[in-house]
C-alpha cells in the first residue's frame, strides 16, 4: 500500500475570517483535524489572511502541518485559489491582495471605484509570474489566460460532490494534472443554517430575502460540509491521481518560514545595528543636558544598563524612528511602560524622570522578554492624522496601521441573528434587554443559539486606534495591506497576531486631553499674557492645585474624573503627585478590597508587612501591591522567579497572553515560596493580591506619565476655570457630557452665554468671565451654512438687526427654524418675540431690488418658558437657561406629597444626614455595573442636582428592583442612607421614583 491509497489531507477549509461566508474558527478547523487523525490542514479565505497567524499557532498547537491558501474572489466568482510554497510565494500574494485593494480605493474621494477586478488579477499574474504559489482553479478562461507562462504548479481544480468529467476532460486536453478538493465550511450538516445567517448579516437582509446564490439550500449541504477521508477517496475513485496531487501539494508547500521568529524592527536612514546603536547613545548623552543639566552617576548608571540591553536585543533602530516621529510633533505624552526607561526620557518620548519615581525598567525591556515591547505615545486627537501622514510618506511602502478584527459581542451577536430572522427592531431591544438580565431562557432558543455560536466570530474589519507597523522593506515581504478611508494602509492581522508575526508596534494615539491642555495654554497667553512651557510646566508642588485634587473636585481632569477616582480622592485627603500615581493605578475592577484596606493604612491603621523580603518593595503603597510590576517584583523576592518568569505571570494574569495557563505559574509560586521557608498561608495572601490584577491593571510609568497631565490640567482647572471648560468642551469632554460641564462651570460661577448671531463663533468662546455657546451645538445646522454665516460677518460685518441677515444671507427655513428656536437670532430681533421672527420671515419679500418688509402683527404672542426650554434641549442638546432638573419642580412636589418618602433634602446638605434616610431629586449623569464576590449584580449612579453631583450605589436587592428604570438617562427621586467613608459620601439606596414626564 503506497501513501496515496489510505494518506489524505483536507486542504480547502474555508474560516470564519472569510468574513461572514464560514462557520470555524482556525482552532476549531485544527483540532477537528487532529481528532479525524490528518496529518496537517489547509484553509483558503476569501481574498485575505487575517487568520494566518492564529491558524499557524493553533496547528502547531495540535501538532499537524498547516497549509496556507487563499481563494482569489473577483466580481462576485472565484478565479482561482493560491497555495502558498514559500516565503516567495508570500511576499507575491501579499502583493496580489494589496494591488487589489490599492486599485479599488479612490485616495481623492475616499471612495471604491469601479474597476474590471478580474482583468487586475490576471494583469497581475502575468506580469509578475506564480514562483512560489500554487494555482488550482476550475475557471477555464482564467486558465486559458495563464497558461502562456507555463504548466508548472496549475492545476484544475475538482470539487468533493460536484461534476467533474467535463473538467476532467478538457484537463486533458490541455495537459493539465487535477487536483480533488473539499469545499468545506463547516464540519456539521445542520450550520447551513449558521452559514445562511452569517450571509443575511453580511447582506442586511433577512434569511427569507436571501437571493438563492448567496444561501445554502437544504439539498445543497453536503456540497459545504468537511467531507472525510473515505468520502474523498470514493467520490474520486475514477481519478485517484487527483487525491495523489493533492497530497503531493501537501508536502510540497512549506509554512516554516513565513512568520518572522525574531522580531522585525524598522531600520532607521539605513542604519546598521552597530551605527544605530552609536547614534542612540549620542542622542541620549545631549538629552542628558536638557532632562538633567549635568550626568551624575546614578543617571550614567541606569543609561549604560538600558542601552547594553537595547544593543544586546537589536532595538535601537526601534527607538531612533519613535524619536524622529515624536519630534515631528512634540506636544506628547509618552506613556505605558516605556515612561519606565531612562532612553525614552532622554529622547523626550516620556516626561517622567524614571530615576526620580523609581520606575522598574524591567517591566518595559529585559533580556529574557521573548515578545517586542512597544512604545505608546499620545499626541492631541486633532494632531495624530499630521503624524500619520508623516510615518506614511517618511516610511512609504514600509508602514501600515495595526488592524482592528472586530468580533460580535454579547449584544451584537443577539441584535444581529435576531435582524437576520426577521423580528422587529422594538422586540429585538427586549430579547436584548433580556440576555443583560441574564434571563436567557426567555429568548427564543433558535436566536439563542445562533448568537452564542457567532459571539466572537469577526465581523468586519477596522483600524486599530493607534498601533503603526513599520518594517525595514516592503510591507508585503511581511503582510498584505487594504486601505482605511481616511486612506491609511492598514495590515491584515490585529495586535495580538501581529505581535505572534515578530512585528513590532509602535503606539501613535489621541488623546482629547492633551488637546484640552493645549488650547487652555494656548487662551492663557492671548487672553492672560500667562505663558506656559509644554516641556517645562510642571505644578506638582503647587499647594492649590493638591488642595483641589484632594478635595476630589476633578470633574474634567483627565485621569483621575471618574466618579469611582473622586471619591477615592475624598477618602484618602492626600492630593501629592506620589499619591496620585497609587490612585489611579489602584482603581480597577478586582481590587475593591484592596482600595478599602490602602485607605484604612493610610490613615494609621496598623498593619503587618506580609514578609520582611516584600515590605521595602510595597513600602509606598503600605504593603499592597498596586502596580503590574509590583507582581514581577513580588514573585522575584518571594519565589525565586527569574525576570523572565516574573513577566511572563504578570502578562497572564492581565490577560496579555491568552494561550498560556496560570496553574503552572501557580505551582511555581507555591513551591518556590516554600523553599525560601514563607509559610502557606503567607503565600495564599500574596496569591490571593496576585490575582487582583486579572483583567486591565497599569504599571506604575504609565500612571505617573497620566498623572504629570492631570496635574497640569488640574493646575489650570484651579486658578483658570473658564480657559480650562472652554477646552474641554471644545475638546469633546472626557468622561461625562456636555451638559455636565456646564453645569460644573455654573457651579464655578462662569456664566453660560447662549449661541449668538454675531458673537459665536464655531467653537465655545469666552467673553470676559463667562463662556459663549458656539455654533457646534447646534446640532441641526448644517457645517456649510455656519461657514457662509461665519465668513459674511467677517467679511462684511455684523448683522444689524434680522431684516439684515435674511437679506444677506437668503436662509432656508431648516436653517433659520433652528436660529430662531434656539434664540440665536434674539440679539438682533428688533423687539419681535420668535413667533413674530418666523411670520417676519415668511412674510417679507427676499428679493434683493424689492426686498419689502411688512408690519409684524403685535397679537402674536412669545413662546412659553417651557417651550423655549424644550427648544433648547432639541436644538442644542442641552439646557442652558437653567438646570435641567427645574423642568421637573411640579413633578417633585406631587411626587413628595403622594408617596411615603424620606425627608426631601438637596444635595448642598447630605454632609448634615450622615447616616440619615433622605430623598434628593437628581437626573443620572454616568453608572457603573459591578458583580459582588457572590457575582451578584450592583451598580453605583452618580445623580446631579443644581448643587453637586452626588453619587449613589443599588446594592443588589435595590438594583433587582430598580435597574430597568435606569436604562438610559432620566430624573428621579432617589431615597437612601447616607453613608461616611472617610468623607466620601455614598447615598446607599432603597428606593426609587421616576419623575419621567
Amino acid at each position: 500500500m503506497t501513501i496515496s491509497d489510505k494518506f489524505y489531507v483536507p486542504l480547502n477549509f474555508r474560516s470564519y475570517f472569510s468574513l461572514l461566508k464560514g462557520c470555524l474558527s482556525p482552532e476549531e478547523i485544527c483540532r477537528y483535524a487532529k481528532e479525524q487523525g490528518y496529518q496537517g490542514i489547509g484553509i483558503t479565505d476569501t481574498n485575505n489572511l487575517y487568520g494566518m497567524v492564529r491558524f499557524m499557532a493553533a496547528a502547531e498547537s495540535e501538532g499537524i502541518k498547516p497549509v496556507i491558501g487563499v481563494r482569489i474572489i473577483a466580481e462576485g466568482r472565484e478565479m482561482f485559489t493560491a497555495y502558498i510554497k514559500n516565503r516567495h510565494g508570500f511576499s507575491l500574494i501579499n502583493r496580489l491582495l494589496g494591488n487589489i485593494n490599492k486599485e479599488r480605493y479612490s485616495a481623492e474621494t475616499g471612495e471604491i471605484k469601479n474597476l474590471d477586478e478580474k482583468e487586475l488579477v490576471l494583469s497581475f499574474i502575468l506580469k509578475n509570474g506564480r514562483q512560489g504559489l500554487v494555482l488550482a482553479s476550475d475557471d477555464k478562461d482564467f486558465l486559458e489566460s495563464i497558461l502562456k507562462k507555463g504548466k508548472k504548479d496549475i492545476f484544475v481544480k475538482l470539487l468533493f460532490n460536484r461534476p467533474y468529467a467535463e473538467l476532467l476532460r478538457w484537463a486533458k486536453k490541455k495537459g493539465l494534472p487535477v487536483i480533488a478538493l473539499n469545499n468545506a465550511v463547516y464540519i456539521k450538516k445542520n450550520d447551513r443554517v449558521l452559514y445562511n445567517i452569517l450571509r443575511a448579516i453580511d447582506l442586511n437582509i433577512t434569511v427569507d430575502n436571501l437571493p438563492i446564490e448567496e444561501q445554502i439550500a437544504e439539498d445543497e449541504a453536503e456540497n459545504y460540509i468537511a467531507a472525510s477521508a473515505n468520502q474523498m477517496r470514493n467520490y474520486f475513485s475514477a481519478v485517484p491521481e487527483a487525491l495523489k496531487n493533492a497530497n503531493d501539494l501537501f508536502f510540497k508547500v512549506k509554512t516554516d518560514g513565513l512568520l518572522n521568529k525574531s522580531f522585525v524592527f524598522p531600520c532607521f536612514k539605513g542604519l546598521s545595528a552597530e551605527k544605530a546603536y552609536l547614534y542612540l547613545k549620542e542622542l541620549c548623552k545631549k538629552g542628558i543636558a536638557e532632562r538633567y543639566a549635568k550626568a551624575n552617576k546614578d543617571i550614567l548608571t541606569r543609561l549604560d544598563y538600558e542601552l547594553d540591553i537595547i544593543n544586546k536585543k537589536g532595538f535601537s533602530s526601534y527607538f531612533l524612528v519613535v524619536h524622529d516621529i515624536v519630534s515631528r510633533c512634540p506636544r506628547t505624552c509618552g506613556r505605558g511602560s516605556s515612561a519606565s526607561s531612562i532612553v525614552s526620557y532622554l529622547l523626550g518620548i516620556t516626561h517622567v524622570d524614571p530615576l526620580k519615581y523609581n520606575l522598574f525598567f524591567e517591566r518595559f525591556l529585559n533580556l529574557g522578554r521573548k515578545d517586542p515591547p512597544d512604545i505608546d505615545v499620545d499626541f492631541p486627537w486633532d494632531e495624530r492624522d499630521k503624524v500619520f501622514s508623516y510615518v506614511f510618506s517618511r516610511y512609504k511602502w514600509q508602514s501600515g496601521m495595526v488592524a482592528n478584527h472586530v468580533t460580535f459581542g454579547p449584544r451584537s451577536s443577539i441584535h444581529e441573528t435576531a435582524k437576520a430572522s426577521g423580528i422587529p427592531e422594538e422586540e429585538i431591544k427586549s430579547i436584548i434587554r433580556l440576555a443583560r438580565l441574564g434571563r436567557e431562557d426567555g429568548i427564543p432558543p433558535y436566536i439563542r443559539n445562533i448568537a452564542n455560536r457567532i459571539k466572537g466570530f469577526p465581523h468586519y474589519m477596522s483600524m486599530h486606534c493607534g498601533g503603526v507597523v513599520i518594517t525595514p522593506g516592503p510591507i508585503t515581504d511581511y503582510t498584505h495591506v487594504e486601505y482605511s478611508r481616511e486612506g491609511y494602509p492598514v495590515i491584515a492581522w490585529e495586535k495580538d497576531a501581529t505581535e505572534d508575526a515578530g512585528l513590532v508596534k509602535i503606539d501613535l494615539l489621541g488623546n482629547r486631553s492633551l488637546a484640552v491642555l493645549r488650547d487652555s495654554i494656548e487662551l492663557l497667553g492671548e487672553r492672560r499674557k500667562v505663558n506656559l512651557d509644554w516641556n517645562s510646566f510642571n505644578p506638582i508642588y503647587d499647594k492649590g492645585t493638591r488642595q483641589l485634587i484632594e478635595s476630589g473636585n476633578t470633574l474634567g481632569v483627565f485621569y483621575i474624573e471618574s466618579p469611582a477616582t473622586r471619591q477615592l480622592l475624598k477618602k484618602m485627603r492626600h492630593g501629592d503627585f506620589e499619591y496620585i500615581v497609587i490612585a489611579s493605578s489602584i482603581i480597577r475592577p478586582a481590587a475593591n478590597i484592596y482600595i478599602r484596606e490602602f485607605v484604612e493604612r493610610l490613615h494609621g491603621k496598623a498593619y503587618k508587612p506580609l514578609h520582611p523580603s516584600i515590605d521595602k518593595t510595597l513600602k509606598e503603597s503600605f504593603g499592597i501591591m498596586v502596580y503590574q510590576e509590583d507582581v514581577s517584583r513580588v514573585a522575584i523576592a518571594i519565589a525565586g522567579f527569574s525576570p523572565e518568569e516574573a513577566d511572563l505571570l504578570r502578562k497572564i494574569i492581565s490577560k496579555k497572553d491568552k494561550h498560556l495557563s496560570l496553574n503552572a505559574l501557580k505551582v511555581r509560586f507555591f513551591s518556590g515560596g516554600k523553599k525560601s521557608g514563607i509559610e502557606s498561608d503567607v503565600l495564599e495572601q500574596i496569591w490571593e493580591m496576585i490575582n487582583s490584577f486579572k483583567g486591565y491593571s497599569f504599571c506604575k510609568a504609565h500612571s505617573a506619565s497620566y498623572a504629570l497631565v492631570s496635574y497640569k490640567l488640574a493646575y489650570i482647572k484651579k486658578y483658570y476655570p473658564e480657559e480650562f471648560i472652554v477646552s474641554v468642551i471644545n475638546n469633546g469632554g472626557g468622561f461625562y457630557m456636555c451638559q455636565t460641564y456646564l453645569n460644573e462651570a455654573k457651579r464655578m460661577g462662569i456664566k453660560i452665554l447662549g449661541p449668538d448671531i454675531n458673537k459665536s463663533d464655531y467653537p465655545y468662546t469666552l467673553e470676559g468671565s463667562s463662556i459663549r455657546i458656539g455654533y457646534c451645538q447646534l446640532k441641526e445646522l448644517s457645517v456649510n451654512f455656519i461657514d457662509l454665516i461665519i465668513a459674511e460677518r467677517s467679511a462684511n460685518g455684523v448683522f444689524t438687526d434680522f431684516f439684515d441677515f435674511l437679506l444677506r444671507l437668503n436662509p432656508s427655513l431648516s436653517g433659520i427654524r433652528v436660529l430662531i428656536t434656539a434664540g440665536v437670532m434674539d440679539s438682533i430681533s428688533n423687539g419681535l418675540n420668535r413667533p413674530q421672527l418666523f411670520w417676519a420671515y415668511f412674510y417679507t419679500d427676499k428679493q434683493r431690488e424689492l426686498f419689502l418688509i411688512p408690519p409684524v402683527p403685535d397679537f402674536i404672542g412669545d413662546y412659553s418658558c417651557r417651550k423655549k426650554q424644550c427648544d433648547e434641549i432639541r436644538t442644542m442638546g442641552i439646557m442652558v437657561s437653567r438646570h435641567p432638573l427645574r423642568i421637573f419642580q411640579e413633578k417633585i412636589k406631587h411626587a413628595l406629597k403622594k408617596g411615603k418618602l424620606y425627608p426631601f433634602i438637596s444635595s448642598r446638605n447630605i454632609s448634615l444626614n450622615i447616616n440619615r434616610k433622605v430623598t434628593l431629586a437628581g437626573i443620572t449623569v454616568t453608572g457603573k455595573e459591578v458583580r459582588t464576590k457572590n457575582s451578584k449584580q450592583m451598580i453605583f449612579v452618580s445623580f446631579e442636582d443644581p448643587y453637586s453631583i452626588f453619587e449613589t450605589v443599588f446594592f443588589p436587592n435595590a438594583y433587582n428592583r430598580f435597574h430597568a428604570n435606569l436604562d438610559g438617562a432620566g430624573a428621579f427621586l432617589i431615597c437612601g442612607k447616607v453613608i461616611d467613608e472617610y468623607g466620601a459620601l455614598t447615598l446607599d439606596v432603597d428606593n426609587l421614583v421616576s419623575l419621567a414626564l
